[in-house]
Formats: C-alpha cells, sequence, structure tokens
C-alpha cells in the first residue's frame, strides 16, 4: 500500500492515530516555537500544527518525525529494520539461477522501474506563482531557533541541483539561512553532491527547494545515498508510489508537484557571503564560514500552503530519527561491504558524526582494526 501521498496526506494520518496536536493559539517563529518544540520533542510528545505563526500566513508543521512510532507510520512500516530489509533485498540481488528466482528477480526489477519519477504536466505547488519583486520570504514563517543564530533558518529543505556534465540530479538537505526577501546561504560543505555541482559550473547554477513534502521524500533528501542514485527513485521505491515531478517555471529544474512550497533560484560561481553562526545539532552553534548565495527568481506554493520545519539542538532533537532511520536503513548495504559487522548503533548523544558501537565477527588478529578503517 501506498504511504501519504503530501503532507496533507500525513497530517491526516498522523490525527488519525493521534499522533498530531494543532495549536491554535499565536506563536512567534522567533524563539517561542522553538521553545515549545524542544520540550515536546524531549517528553516523546507529538507533532504539531502552530496554526497561527506569528507574522504569517502560513501553518508550520513541526515534529513530524520526533519517534519511532511516526517514523514507522511514516514509511508504512512495523520497525525500521523491515524497511532496511525491503532496501536490502534489492541491493543483494544477483544473477537469478532457476525459473522462480528469475520471476522474483524480475519482479524486484519492476519494482525498481515502477518507482522511478513521473514527469506531470501541472501540480498543486504551483496554485500560487509569485516572480519578480512579488518573492517575498517573509511571508513564510522560517524559524530562528536559537538566541545566537544570525538570522532565520529554513531547516527541512529538498534542494535540488543537476551536474553540469552529466544532467544527474541530486537531492540535499542543507540549511539555508535567510539573508533577505529574495535570497539565502546555501550551507553547501565541502564534501556535499550540491557542493560537487556548484564546483563543477562555471557559471550559474540552477537550484530548486521543495518544501514540505510526504514523509518519505522527505527522508530521501536526508538520506546518504551515492551521487548515481536518485533520492526520487528512492523515495518512489519506500512509500510503493512514484514522485511525480513538474517543471520549474523560472529554471530548468523538476520538483515534486505535490509539494507545498517551492523556490526557484541559481547561484553563481564565486558569489558567496558569510553564512552563521547556526546552533547545531552538537549543542553548539557552527561558527560563521563562507557559502554560496541562493537567488530566488520565483516563489511557488500551494493554495494554504503549510511550511515544514526541525529545530536541531542538543540531543535529544527532532532529527534523531532521521538519523535512527538512516541507521537501521542502510545497514544492509553497510554489511555488503563490510560482512563481518553483526550490528551497529550510533547514539543520539554522538549526533551520528561522533561516536559508534560495532558488534564484529572477530576472525583474525587486528580484524577489528579493519572494520574501524
Amino acid at each position: 500500500m501506498a504511504g501519504p501521498r503530501d503532507v496533507r496526506d500525513w497530517i491526516a494520518l498522523l490525527e488519525r492515530e493521534q499522533e498530531l496536536v494543532r495549536v491554535p493559539a499565536e506563536a512567534d517563529p522567533h524563539l517561542e516555537i522553538t521553545e515549545i518544540t524542544d520540550r515536546v520533542v524531549k517528553s516523546g510528545g507529538p507533532a504539531l500544527l502552530f496554526e497561527r505563526p506569528k507574522g504569517s500566513e502560513h501553518p508550520l508543521l513541526i515534529n513530524q518525525f520526533g519517534t519511532e512510532r511516526r517514523m514507522c507510520l511514516a514509511f508504512g512500516a512495523e520497525s525500521l529494520d523491515a524497511v532496511g530489509e525491503k532496501v536490502g533485498s534489492v541491493l543483494e540481488m544477483q544473477p537469478p539461477q532457476g525459473l522462480v528466482e528469475k520471476v522474483r528477480g524480475l519482479a524486484k526489477l519492476k519494482s525498481i522501474a515502477d518507482s522511478l519519477p513521473k514527469t506531470v504536466r501541472s501540480g498543486p505547488c504551483q496554485e500560487v506563482v509569485l516572480q519578480g519583486d512579488d518573492v517575498d520570504l517573509t511571508r513564510l514563517p522560517i524559524q530562528t531557533c536559537w538566541p545566537g543564530d544570525a538570522a532565520p533558518f529554513i531547516t527541512l529543505p529538498a534542494v535540488i541541483t543537476k551536474d553540469p556534465s552529466d544532467g544527474t540530479r541530486n537531492v540535499g538537505m542543507y540549511r539555508m539561512q535567510v539573508v533577505d526577501a529574495r535570497s539565502t546561504y546555501m550551507h553547501w560543505q565541502i564534501h556535499k553532491d550540491g557542493r560537487m555541482d556548484y564546483l563543477a559550473t562555471d557559471g550559474r547554477l540552477d537550484v530548486a527547494v521543495a518544501l514540505g513534502l510526504d514523509p518519505v521524500t522527505t527522508y530521501a533528501a536526508s538520506a546518504p545515498l551515492p551521487k548515481h542514485v536518485d533520492e526520487l527513485m528512492l523515495a518512489g521505491f519506500l512509500r510503493g508510489d512514484p514522485v511525480e515531478l513538474v517543471h520549474c517555471i523560472t529554471n530548468d529544474l523538476q520538483v515534486p508537484a505535490h509539494a507545498e512550497i517551492v523556490l526557484e533560484g541559481y547561484v553563481e560561481k564565486g558569489d558567496e557571503g558569510i553564512e552563521g553562526p547556526f546552533g547545531d545539532h552538537t549543542g553548539y552553534y557552527s561558527p560563521p564560514e563562507s557559502f554560496p548565495i541562493f537567488h530566488l527568481t520565483a516563489l511557488t506554493m500551494r493554495r494554504d500552503a503549510i511550511y515544514p520545519s526541525i529545530v536541531v539542538g542538543k540531543p535529544p532533537a527532532e532529527d534523531a530519527w532521521l538519523g535512527k532511520a538512516t541507521e537501521r536503513i542502510f545497514l544492509p548495504a553497510i554489511r555488503m561491504s563490510v560482512p563481518e559487522i553483526v550490528v551497529y548503533d550510533l547514539p543520539v548523544a554522538g549526533a551520528f558524526l561522533n561516536c559508534v558501537i560495532v558488534s564484529v565477527r572477530n576472525r583474525f588478529t587486528l580484524h577489528v582494526q579493519q572494520v574501524i578503517h
């Protein structure tokens, strides 16, 4: 059975499962929503839909991924390990030996083919189209999460680019500090695929940012996939329904048709500025650093669009369960290259960067050291 098609399906599912609370009172995206959300997340509380963010007409959805149960609901699975087994069954495909194995293999190949993104002529994400001077990021309830943050930050985007050399699409999740009504910084760290696309261009690189996607597609934007694997194909495979795409209005990219909000624009080689500080998931502020500037050429959205957000900070925070999903889903892939791994755990307190506990089948001297490397 296919998972939620868009944010609205997802909200309806969360409400049916008593996993979401609507907040009708006005709440300020500047610090106040963070303070409320942080207490709810750390107590294992529900997703929150702030219906009246101060200064904006758009509701704000947050803590949608904040528990293991909600992550499992997003994937339509009994456990995150079950999602990993689904991915592993494809990764482990070998040339089939007999008729039954061939049929099973063809079924798996068909499921992959059926997961490829599908282009459609129009979509809800372009019900409202703003261009030129009408583009205004202050319409959105973008949060300033922590007192030392340099400005409001978009924290749950799916940033879409194409490799200038071969046209390969990349979808990544990179924070975006608001500079003014029509520009942001793009936090492309040196090892990120989006950064590679930026460095590969001699001039302008088209960029599109999708905000407010179904939960599986949002997760896929954060997944650590190899550059040649399309995140939107993975999303279609995991949710059992291909992601529908529409062409952008002002650049040469495609975006999920059922997104709530889309930012279209570009970055130019050498056009950078100082981003930060930013209250990060280590519990400390990331220091200011130079990053490219994203210039908006269009802002499109659904009518009554819902803005998605996430607060990162001292663990445990909502992103803990996005990290845990990656831990479980990609265990089969890691075992393919390091088969002596029995199981591993990335503790939430290590922010999925600084600590890993691994169980290993130790078969020879210095085997553990080999696994560490």
